[in-house]
């Protein structure tokens, strides 16, 4: 699989034109990541999928955004929708995840509204960040399920047929710009029970370990795996232009200055420690998963792991662009590509500086809502 994910990033990163201009990951390019298997991972071995652990993934789309930060961006957000496999009905699942191409996407938060009819739900909404949805077999939607008499509204996600969503061309953004990450919708649209779910997942269907890891810490930690890819580019760059790179009147390239040499080492540290928190936590979560649920304090490691690859990636990446000076502003520096997609990732609700006020919470051993985590 890693040679084919290389290749298909490289691809990708020759066409990065292309990929950014028309706002959407070419036909092709989707279907040969598609082809590669990392959308498989975390589907269940009775659809065909790999099952594999979390780490799996990480690694995967981490190769990916050393290429091209959209394409894995796409990896991350479908591959890590794949762990719905293990939750639906038996029989959904193998609809929905059975193909070898199959790809499920949207926005599981919920914004659409559903009330009860017979039979099933009526979904109503429109959703933002549909990255990768016009690929997508399965297009998810996050959704309010209308309470019953004095019941209160739950959440759940509901999953539709590509054929029944209107997309919207929205996504006029500076960083991830090849996502597709634009709006969809759907109106008065008939969901059957088994094609719904509540949402935070409580228990799956499929009895594995990867089934019980923590759903929303499995996604942050696929989410920041982006980083990661983009973190390690921004250093290669970097010390590859240290070595021409000259500042106005200066006489040796900035490679040679002892204040920059002790920066990278700084730099590198940060990057390496990042990428360890991270591979730890998943691997603990994952041990921990076999023989049960893990722990709280065990699913909050990896949150906290995987907020803070974000928050020192995006560190990385920044100070390779800014030590970069005037030639990374131009759209030809792959620096200031990495910095523009860096910069979106660190806005994504799983990993963004917030999500640190519930880790503490955890820390502290306060009153949170467990679903959360």
């Amino acid at each position: 699989m890693q040679d084919l994910l290389i290749r298909v990033g490289k691809k990708a990163e020759s066409r990065k034109v292309e990929i950014e201009q028309s706002r959407v990951l070419p036909d092709d390019i989707a279907a040969d990541l598609k082809a590669t298997g990392v959308l498989r991972l975390w589907v269940d071995k009775a659809n065909g999928g790999l099952q594999s652990d979390i780490l799996s993934l990480i690694n995967a789309v981490q190769t990916l955004a050393y290429y091209n930060g959209s394409t894995a961006w796409v990896a991350c957000v479908t591959g890590t929708g794949s762990l719905t496999a293990g939750y639906l009905q038996k029989d959904i699942s193998k609809e929905v995840f059975g193909a070898s191409d199959a790809m499920l996407g949207g926005f599981a938060a919920p914004v659409g509204r559903a009330k009860r009819v017979e039979g099933g739900l009526m979904v109503n909404g429109r959703w933002g960040w549909g990255s990768g949805t016009t690929h997508c077999s399965t297009v998810i939607g996050g959704i309010m399920i209308q309470g019953e008499e004095e019941q209160p509204p739950m959440p759940a996600i509901a999953l539709f047929y590509p054929k029944d969503v209107t997309w919207y061309d929205t996504w006029d953004v500076n960083g991830l710009k090849g996502t597709g990450s634009g709006d969809y919708e759907v109106n008065n649209l008939f969901i059957p029970d088994g094609r719904w779910i509540y949402f935070p997942v409580r228990k799956s269907n499929v009895d594995a370990p990867l089934y019980r890891v923590s759903f929303y810490g499995a996604l942050a930690a696929g989410v920041s795996s982006v980083g990661l890819g983009l973190a390690q580019r921004a250093i290669d760059e970097i010390k590859a232009l240290g070595l021409t790179k000259k500042r106005v009147m200066a006489r040796k390239p900035i490679a040679e200055k002892a204040i920059v040499q002790y920066q990278l080492a700084e730099t590198c540290a940060k990057y390496e420690s990042a990428k360890a928190f991270l591979e730890k936590a998943a691997i603990q979560n994952y041990e921990a998963a076999k023989t049960g649920i893990p722990d709280i304090h065990t699913k909050n490691l990896l949150r906290m792991a995987a907020t803070h690859v974000v928050t020192a990636c995006a560190e990385v990446v920044n100070w390779c662009y800014q030590i970069g000076g005037g030639s990374t502003i131009w759209d030809s520096s792959k620096l200031q590509e990495l910095q523009r997609d860096m910069l979106v990732l660190t806005q994504h609700g799983l990993v963004a500086n917030n999500n640190n006020e519930m880790i503490g919470k955890v820390a502290f051993d306060l009153k949170f809502n467990p679903w959360l985590l």
